[in-house]
């Protein structure tokens, strides 16, 4: 148990370290080291998104769900207007 001795408090902590790990840090898009999108994202976690929504439609284009397929083609447009590229075209599916 030696290691609770050094241990500090939650409040001591954040008034010692507090000042390193502010907000403002966050919200300049250091995290990420990316910017910030007008949709409170980071540009990182959009892309993210994107990448999983790409895995949604293809495996529910493998199942044949139809109600999935729609969600996800919805989801991937506004994902790729909120990036700025190219927006893909599903108009084969029936998709507008």
């Amino acid at each position: 148990m030696k290691a609770q001795r050094y241990r500090i408090s939650n409040d001591k902590f954040w008034r010692i370290y507090g000042q390193r790990f502010s907000l403002k840090y966050y919200k300049r898009g250091l995290k990420y080291g990316d910017r910030l999108l007008p949709s409170g994202y980071f540009e990182g976690q959009t892309w993210g998104a994107l990448n999983k929504c790409w895995l949604g439609f293809v495996i529910a284009k493998e199942k044949l769900e139809w109600d999935k397929i729609e969600i996800y083609a919805k989801r991937i447009k506004k994902l790729e207007r909120e990036l700025g590229i190219e927006v893909t075209d599903f108009s084969e599916w029936g998709i507008v």
